[in-house]
């Protein structure tokens, strides 16, 4: 009886302090945070781990993301043993592809992936209620029941679906799979730029050359009429202008913007409203059509029509007004956005303001 008695406190014992063990482990489990891997890389390790994982997009220019990725460790620490972190700067070049696929220029966005590589959830920002839905995907909740990531592109069918498998079309082509198959189906599936974009790179690997120039067309003509897909598929359009002409070089039978990288105000008084202007050219050999102009502040109005057309070697002013509402050294962007060989220039603008 007495023996029986030690026995089972011996083993209620051993129950306790091995629960607490496991308790405090989990509690004093730090949070996985990669930086700028790859995606097959992360991908494998979170299904090794069995966990979530989840890929922040992020820029060193950007203050939100910075502080997102300062406080991570805070945000996420209670679910550290069910997810994995990789940060990816999006301004290097083996990056870039993530905006190209969510068709966004949006920074700081998470992306959540099951442990099988499925996403589960794209949530752009870092508001209250964006982070409490990342947390519930991280979770294996079903999903948020309203997403904080605006499409940019139409579809008949559910985002995340579209965009599943267009990340497999694109890890498939990386590995020199035919996709044919699955991206036709993506096609009929949605108006996204990065569909096209896949289709024309398929097809030259298939060397279906006339199949591929087609297709790089299509993207062009679809992302050239909006400035906001401009800005975000800038750097893949001379890409497929080389797939319509191999021979292809920038600024043949092409119109090019040319303006000023930095214009410098100097000293400006405060809430005073002050007149200056940029001359826009085209130095290239076909018609140029600005067809969007964009300001980074409530502090440089533009007082031009936001279009105009340049014919080759022809030039416009185009007026703004600045108005000094802070005090202190000013530093800002205006934006233009073309159908040129460089289909987005920006003009850094500084003043101090006194």
């Amino acid at each position: 009886m007495k023996k029986n008695f030690y026995h089972t406190f011996f083993l209620i014992a051993t129950l306790i302090t091995t629960g607490l063990f496991h308790s405090c482990a989990n509690r004093n489990e730090r949070l996985v945070v990669l930086y700028d891997k790859e995606f097959e890389y992360v991908k494998a390790l979170a299904k090794k781990e069995g966990k979530h994982f989840g890929i922040i997009l992020s820029r060193p220019d950007c203050p939100p993301c910075q502080h997102y990725i300062k406080h991570l460790g805070e945000l996420y620490k209670d679910l550290a043993s069910k997810v994995i972190f990789n940060i990816v700067d999006v301004s290097l070049p083996e990056h870039q592809w993530y905006r190209h696929w969510l068709a966004t220029g949006a920074s700081p966005t998470t992306c959540i992936f099951s442990p099988n590589g499925e996403l589960k959830a794209v949530v752009a920002g870092i508001t209250k209620n964006a982070i409490e839905c990342i947390k519930s995907s991280i979770a294996g909740n079903t999903g948020c029941s309203r997403y904080f990531y605006r499409n940019h592109f139409r579809t008949s069918s559910d985002v995340i679906e579209v965009l599943n498998t267009l990340l497999n079309c694109k890890l498939d082509l990386d590995k020199g799979k035919d996709i044919s198959d699955a991206i036709n189906v993506a096609l009929a599936r949605s108006q996204h730029p990065y569909t096209v974009y896949l289709k024309s790179l398929s097809e030259v690997i298939k060397g279906q050359q006339a199949e591929a120039a087609y297709w790089a067309n299509e993207f062009l003509q679809m992302v050239n009429s909006s400035s906001y897909l401009s800005r975000v598929y800038s750097n893949v359009n001379a890409k497929m202008r080389t797939i319509i002409n191999p021979n292809h070089r920038p600024g043949e039978d092409e119109g090019i913007l040319s303006v000023v990288e930095k214009i410098a105000l100097g000293d400006r008084r405060f809430r005073q409203s002050d007149p200056f202007s940029l001359t826009l050219t085209n130095t290239g050999s076909s018609e140029l059509v600005v067809h969007d102009i964009q300001s980074g502040c409530t502090c440089v109005r533009l007082a031009s029509e936001r279009t105009l057309t340049l014919q080759p070697q022809e030039s416009q002013k185009v007026d703004f007004i600045f108005t000094g509402d802070i005090r202190g050294d000013v530093f800002r962007e205006i934006t233009f956005f073309s159908n040129g060989a460089n289909p987005m220039q920006r003009v850094r603008l500084t003043a101090t303001v006194k």
